[in-house]
């Protein structure tokens, strides 16, 4: 079986030329990026608690996927993995409940490829991808959502994927029309453990699946019911609760879905969360541990970062944490049970011993990664996950950013990273 952690990144690199049967197309022959985007390698790497290092496609060590070249897209589930080439999507993994998006046995570690097409025969490009626990998700060129997967059933309720009533599982990747009759493109997605997360260009969220613990951000009655279809959060259209915009509506930029809740950045750099606080992955501090059940069934700021000066250019959600980047290049966590609140674990940029220029944040079960413009990716976390690439003389839990030794990738900068629980 494919385990329960792993790691995927895109490396810039200059091998190249696919051979495996199914062939995957190359823009080789395409001058300056496209050509640049051809020689995009794949590496993957991680484990479960329970993990076989003999699995196929397992290793606590990154290992390269040499037939895979011209990665421009890339996303991990707590069981599959899933990238695009130049458009098309392929998969690998645990195909639970079909979320590889084609025909295979119960678990494919042969890569295969998935295809993505209209009623009319169109086969747009797929341009972004998230993956759940038991669904997936794929944003084509203009704008267009589709979904697949566990798709809900009579005993354990609504699948995330917001094609409307409980349909069982759904094989293929079928498109969301009620964002297309609308006229609306989808910008974002994101899946959680049950749940889905989705920002369209106008910067409206919507969220789908089921609402334990309030993850929706719908309130009311949704906050512990289920969502079928895609429903708007109207919260952020009416709150005027900003600390850097007071009196205006937030504008928001990002979501993200961990495992039990939701997180949004706003274009101020305000942080919103919502959902279960099990693992104090809402940061609302260490009081709110006290109450077994609680929870947020609508956005909650997080004003005490704003208040103190602190503005968010990015953020990450893992199973049961946050990771947040500042505009001074300070990173911050919370969650896991081991920050209660938002809690600096780097200095900032402008100092001699703090990250320099991050440009990504990415976070799993508990482990994290920071992708630097240079291509430099760090880790930092616990070892026994297998994901932190670290080498066997690691410490068993690694509290701040380490750098991963550039040797470990060719020395060849990376460009992206994707990671699950």
């Amino acid at each position: 079986v494919l385990l329960a952690m792993h790691s995927v990144l895109r490396q810039a690199c200059s091998l190249r030329g696919p051979s495996l049967g199914w062939q995957i197309r190359s823009g080789c022959r395409q001058a300056s990026s496209a050509a640049q985007r051809s020689r995009r390698r794949l590496w993957h790497w991680g484990r479960g608690q329970q993990a076989d290092l003999e699995a196929p496609g397992t290793s606590a060590a990154p290992q390269l996927l040499e037939d895979v070249v011209g990665v421009s897209a890339v996303a991990c589930g707590p069981g599959h993995s899933a990238f695009a080439v130049e458009g098309q999507l392929f998969t690998f993994g645990s195909n639970t409940n079909r979320k590889l998006g084609r025909n295979s046995a119960g678990s494919d570690f042969e890569i295969g490829p998935v295809l993505v097409e209209a009623s009319d025969g169109h086969q747009p490009a797929v341009e972004q991808i998230s993956l759940g626990l038991n669904h997936s998700a794929v944003i084509t060129e203009g704008g267009v959502l589709w979904t697949w997967g566990f798709g809900g059933s009579f005993w354990y309720g609504s699948g995330a994927l917001g094609l409307g009533k409980r349909r069982g599982d759904v094989a293929s990747p079928e498109m969301v029309t009620s964002f297309v009759r609308k006229g609306l493109e989808i910008q974002q997605v994101a899946c959680g453990g049950f749940h889905t997360m989705v920002l369209d260009s106008q910067g409206a969220v919507f969220a789908a699946g089921r609402g334990s613990g309030g993850c929706l951000g719908l309130g009311g009655a949704a906050a512990h019911g289920e969502a079928s279809e895609f429903d708007e959060l109207l919260f952020f259209k009416h709150t005027i609760d900003s600390v850097l915009n007071p009196g205006q509506q937030p504008q928001i930029v990002k979501v993200d879905a961990g495992a039990n809740f939701s997180a949004a950045l706003s274009r101020h750099g305000e942080i919103w969360v919502w959902g279960k606080n099990d693992y104090g992955q809402l940061g609302v501090g260490m009081e709110s541990m006290a109450q077994k059940e609680f929870h947020m069934k609508y956005p909650f700021l997080l004003r005490n970062l704003p208040t103190e000066g602190h503005a968010f250019q990015e953020i990450a959600c893992g199973d049961t944490h946050v990771i947040a980047l500042s505009h001074a290049g300070v990173i911050f966590e919370w969650g896991r049970r081991q920050y209660f609140d938002p809690t600096s674990i780097t200095l900032p940029s402008r100092y001699q011993e703090g990250l320099k220029d991050v440009v990504k944040l990415a976070a799993g079960d508990r482990c994290s990664f920071a992708l630097t413009s240079s291509g430099e990716l760090y880790s930092w976390g616990e070892k026994s996950t297998g994901c932190l690439a670290l080498g066997d003389a690691s410490e068993d839990s690694v509290r701040r950013p380490t750098l991963i030794p550039p040797e470990v990738f060719g020395n060849q900068p990376v460009v992206d990273i994707a990671v699950s629980g």
